[in-house]
This record gives structure tokens, C-alpha cells and sequence, in this order.
């Protein structure tokens, strides 16, 4: 419960966001888990704004004095809490069987089969094309357009044989993950155990979980892992803002120089964290993807659907893509970027407009195109994670459509800077934004040739 020693500290209408009272840095050593008032317990610092209704509890860094939205003063108390009794992460016998489990490799023989097999088609597709080429002229769109398609699907692979993870180089600089949390429930407390006991050092990593107005236990499971982790920091909406809100406030209140964003259903894997700041030893790269697989593949058809799709997604679309340094979309479940680069662009992703009204569903894709301006966006196929996807046909239709909308939203924006990039993955990107344009065009004309052909 709060005590009585409640307080509001520093002034109106300063500039920065944040401010702090005896700054910690993220690389120094921890300070205590909060002072003990009795045995079992700890004191945690609420930084609340009344007028925008946002907390920041805090237990081992300094608790913020400014609110990020309205600039005004926030009201400092103190909160007793009960020290939560710890949950095990997985032993290390536990990790590698489901490492074993997702990635293990296929035997030679089979894959020199499958290779044979899609090489015979392949071969079998292109004499079919060219035996029936006298009949390009008489569909040109059609035909036109099943050249430009079939090219792009092999050059994806082609590409993504040359695909090469960046190479290890013992960097380890201070981290801070960001967690967006909404009704995950208990999921949220193993997501974050994941982080924590990733093996990342613990004086150079801060996590950041944002409940963003859960009307479940989820802030629940969030204050008892903070009670067992002081790098831990919450920050509870106490209405529902949005992802994008969430990523913002927490970039603010970030103080490592590179951001990891997870989320609240996601399970990253020991190493994963250091493995994927090694691409960021190079200055130019802004924002790197990790490799998320599906944590509930095997419950029923339509999660093993989607687990191919993850696959192809990551393992060719974007290492394709990270060859030339523009993976088109970090995607929200396992990315890091470079805080930086972050907030450069924080107030153009943070107040975009779709058609004329505020919002932002092209949260992860929208910050992407912002920072693939300037900077190149790269893939680690060794940083791994897990995440959970949709197991119905109505959470996954709901999940698509705003993927959907979000990819015909920044597709546009993307086109007018990319032509500034490497020339043959500007010609790709150029080739993927028109083609899902095109393709009912060239749908419709097919069907009309076909009806009227006696």
C-alpha cells in the first residue's frame, strides 16, 4: 500500500521529458532492490501523472520527476510491496531440447531430394513457358506479369544463399528491453523471466514493460517480477493508449544506447540479446531483426500454417533483404534498434496520421520506413525467439487485416525514398509494391479472355 510520504517534485513546464534524481547509468552496478521496510518487502517509487493517468513505478533506478505527455510535474510516493516468490527460468537441459525441437536440420539426403525436386520443376516450368511462347502476345499483361512474379520468387532464394549473420565481436553495450504488455495474463511474467535470465549482463540491461490498461491480472504478474528484478521498470497506463504510445514512452524513459523490443508473448532464448547487438558494430546499421519461430506450432492446422509463413518470411524474404541492408519491416515480436536513430524520428512516427486521422496500426512496419531512410536494416537468423500466434480464424482474420492495411499504408511511403538504395533491391521493392496492384487487373482480363474463348 502507499505511505503517507507523498510528494510532488520538480517544475512545470521544463523542456525534457525526463528528468532525473541521482541518475544511475545503465552500465554502472545495480543499486539495492529497494530499502527494506520490513523482512518479505520492498518500496517501490510510483511516479504518477493525474492528468494524463500514467504511472512509472520504479524499485532499483531513480524514478522520473517530469510526464512524458503533458510535461507537468508527476506526484512521488512510496509503495510497499511483497517480495513475489521467484519463477525458475528453463534449465539448460530444457533450452537445448527445444532448440533441438525448431531448428533441427534436416538429414543431407532429404534436402539434396527436395533441391532435385525443386530444380526439376523449375526446369519443367521454364520449358513449358517457352514451348507456349508464341502465346505471349495474346494475354501480354498476363504474361508479363507471370515473368516479373516468377522472376521475384527465385531471386529470393537466390539472394538469400549469399545471406551471411554478422559476425561475433564481443559487443556488449548497455541494453534496455522494451515489453508492451495488453491481457497477456501470466505470459507477461514468463516473457520477462525469458529476458533476464537471457545471459545478457545484468549491470548493462534495464527492462521496460509497459501495461498498456490490461483489464486482466497482467499488472499483477508484471509488479511481482519487478519485485524480484530492481532493473525492472513499469510503466502502467491506466487506459489504453496503443503500441505505439507504449514504444514511445518507454524510448523516453530508456537510458541504454540500444533498444530491444519484445513482445509481452514473446520467448527469447539465452544469447539471443547478445548475439543481436553484434550487426550494430557497424555505425551504418539502424535497427536489426531477430529469428521468431511459433511457440504453439503444433496446436492445430492453422498455427502450423503460420509457422511455415514465419519460416519463409524470415529465412528468405528477410535475408534476402538483409544482404542489401533493407529488411523492409523489424518486426514488433524480436527487433533491436539503435535509440538514436529512435527518437530522430519520434515525433513523425509517434503523431502519424492515417487519412486525415491521428492513430498509428503500422507500428513496427511505420518506424521501420523511417529509419530505413537513412540508416541500413539488417537480419540475425541467430538471435532466436518464440512467439504465440492467433490459434482461431477470427483473432488471426483481425490480426491480418491490420497487417494488410499497414503494408498498403507504408508501401506508398517506402516508394519515395527507396530508389535512393541499392538499385537491384530497389528494383525488387518497386516490383512488390505493384504487383499486388496489378494482380486483379490481371485476374479480371484472364477470366474475360478465358470466358470468350470458344
Amino acid at each position: 500500500m502507499a505511505t503517507d510520504r507523498t510528494t510532488t517534485a520538480g517544475g512545470e513546464g521544463k523542456r525534457s521529458f525526463f528528468t532525473r534524481s541521482s541518475p544511475r547509468p545503465v552500465g554502472s552496478s545495480p543499486s539495492p532492490a529497494g530499502s527494506e521496510s520490513r523482512r518479505g518487502s520492498v518500496e517501490v517509487r510510483s511516479s504518477r501523472c493525474p492528468h494524463c493517468l500514467i504511472d512509472v513505478q520504479t524499485l532499483g533506478t531513480a524514478p522520473p520527476t517530469i510526464c512524458p505527455y503533458c510535461r507537468r510535474s508527476m506526484v512521488q510516493s512510496t509503495l510497499e510491496r511483497p517480495v513475489a516468490p521467484s519463477m525458475a527460468p528453463p534449465s539448460p537441459e530444457e533450452v537445448k531440447a527445444r532448440l533441438k525441437a525448431i531448428y533441427h536440420p534436416p538429414h543431407f539426403i532429404f534436402g539434396f531430394i527436395v533441391a532435385v525436386v525443386a530444380v526439376g520443376l523449375l526446369a519443367w516450368a521454364v520449358t513449358l513457358q517457352l514451348s507456349s511462347i508464341e502465346n505471349y502476345f495474346y494475354q501480354p499483361l498476363v504474361s508479363i506479369y507471370s515473368i516479373i512474379a516468377g522472376v521475384f520468387v527465385i531471386t529470393r532464394f537466390i539472394f538469400a544463399a549469399f545471406y551471411k549473420a554478422p559476425a561475433e565481436a564481443d559487443f556488449e553495450p548497455t541494453l534496455t528491453v522494451l515489453v508492451p504488455c495488453f491481457n497477456e495474463g501470466l505470459a507477461i511474467r514468463k516473457t520477462l523471466e525469458r529476458i533476464f535470465s537471457s545471459g545478457y549482463p545484468l549491470d548493462k540491461l534495464e527492462v521496460v514493460c509497459v501495461n498498456d490498461g490490461s483489464s486482466d491480472d497482467s499488472l499483477v504478474h508484471i509488479q511481482e517480477a519487478q519485485t524480484n528484478h530492481p532493473g525492472l521498470v513499469l510503466v502502467n497506463f491506466e487506459k489504453n493508449r496503443g503500441l505505439c504510445h507504449g514504444w514511445g514512452v518507454a524510448t523516453f524513459l530508456a537510458r541504454g544506447e540500444f533498444m530491444v523490443c519484445v513482445d509481452s508473448d514473446t520467448f527469447v532464448f539465452p544469447g539471443s540479446l547478445h548475439k543481436m547487438m553484434q550487426g550494430f558494430v557497424d555505425p551504418a546499421v539502424g535497427g536489426i531483426s531477430g529469428h521468431c519461430d511459433i511457440e504453439n506450432a503444433n496446436v492445430n492446422m492453422l498455427t502450423r500454417m503460420q509457422d511455415v509463413r514465419y519460416y519463409f518470411s524470415y529465412k528468405i524474404m528477410k535475408a534476402a533483404e538483409s544482404v542489401f541492408g533493407t529488411v523492409s519491416c523489424l518486426p514488433g515480436c524480436f527487433s533491436a534498434y539503435r535509440r538514436t536513430c529512435v527518437l530522430a524520428v519520434m515525433d513523425d512516427w509517434i503523431n502519424a496520421t492515417v487519412w486525415g486521422k491521428h492513430g498509428n496500426y503500422a507500428d513496427d512496419r511505420s518506424l521501420t520506413n523511417l529509419i530505413l531512410r537513412d540508416y541500413k536494416i539488417i537480419y540475425d537468423d541467430q538471435a532466436l525467439a518464440t512467439t504465440i500466434c492467433p490459434e482461431g480464424w477470427k483473432q488471426y482474420a483481425r490480426q491480418q487485416s491490420r497487417w494488410v492495411k499497414s503494408y498498403l499504408r507504408e508501401i506508398w511511403k517506402t516508394g519515395k525514398f527507396m530508389w535512393r538504395k541499392h538499385p537491384v533491391p530497389a528494383l525488387s521493392w518497386y516490383a512488390m509494391m505493384w504487383m499486388p496492384i496489378v494482380e486483379p487487373v490481371v485476374m479480371v482480363q484472364a477470366l474475360i479472355r478465358f470466358r470468350g474463348t470458344p
